[in-house]
């Protein structure tokens, strides 16, 4: 394979760019039709320090996945050895030097904003360090600080537009709980190779069984919270998002709990994330006005 074509290959891989696509897509939709619905569409979109601050949040993801692979290149030899190799086109010291690169972007980028958006994003960046480094082999704190993470992108907007609403709070919930059960689903999945890298994920510290029948009770807690947003009349359509994700949620718990179709944790957790993009997606339908203005703003362009 040419080396273009090779080095764009790991480059994908290592990045896992569509990740960090659809943190951008989250951030768009949620400042246009929720953080920042106070302002006309049109005018949202023309404020370059917003641009900049999903920009940040791009390269910071980006550079996250980066340092990850750096750190994660022992266990991966195990849990994804096809993956893995392909990511063995890139040295260790080019991960580090991408790494430093994209967050020194992503910090000038922030810097253009505020100060205040700078520091927000050096502790974000350290943050992402320090899980990789060491907080993520931790009992329990590992898989909230990397759920939470998952989230931060959302809480720079929340902290720029000042915009704070209960059901702006349940959405966030329902994602931040979401992305949580999508971890412990990984971790599941990726036991053996966790079990030789000495992490102590919560399978390796409680075991298996025991894992699957947690997960299973947080994912009906997420059926009844998503239950309750599907009855807010204040979400617009997007009830519909919520309503049908109470029958899939109930689905994946029991089928932990009993496995009667056999489902593998990677299918189950390719199935959750998939309705992690339908909700990003059922954004655009959180206010048809506002999607309107949308449609206007980029026809006339």
């Amino acid at each position: 394979m040419p080396s273009v074509k090779r080095n764009l290959l790991t480059f994908f891989s290592v990045t896992r760019l569509q990740n960090a696509l659809l943190v951008v897509l989250a951030q768009y939709l949620s400042a246009i039709f929720i953080l920042g619905s106070t302002y006309p569409v049109a005018n949202l979109l023309r404020n370059l320090e917003l641009h900049l601050l999903v920009g940040s949040s791009f390269f910071v993801v980006t550079a996250g996945y980066l340092i990850n692979q750096y750190y994660d290149h022992p266990k991966d030899l195990i849990n994804r050895p096809v993956k893995t190799v392909i990511d063995g086109q890139w040295s260790l010291s080019s991960l580090m030097r991408g790494y430093l690169l994209l967050n020194l972007v992503a910090f000038l980028m922030a810097l253009k904003v505020s100060l205040l958006a700078a520091l927000f994003f050096v502790g974000y960046i350290t943050t992402i360090w320090l899980y990789s480094h060491r907080i993520r082999s931790l009992f329990i704190w590992g898989s909230v600080l990397s759920a939470f993470l998952a989230v931060s992108p959302i809480i720079a907007l929340f902290l720029y537009y000042r915009h704070f609403e209960l059901r702006i709070l349940l959405f966030a919930s329902f994602l931040f709980l979401l992305l949580w059960v999508l971890v412990q689903l990984k971790d599941l999945n990726n036991l053996k190779g966790d079990l030789s890298s000495g992490l102590h994920s919560l399978p390796i510290q409680l075991g298996e069984s025991k894992t699957r029948k947690i997960t299973a009770g947080m994912l009906f807690a997420l059926a009844f919270l998503g239950l309750g947003l599907s009855l807010r009349s204040d979400l617009g359509q997007m009830q519909l998002y919520f309503s049908t994700s109470v029958a899939v949620l109930v689905f994946v718990a029991i089928e932990l709990i009993f496995s009667f179709m056999g489902i593998s944790y990677l299918k189950m957790r390719l199935l959750l994330k998939f309705w992690v993009l339908l909700g990003t997606l059922s954004i655009l339908l959180f206010d048809l006005n506002r999607l309107h203005q949308l449609k206007g703003f980029i026809f006339a362009l």
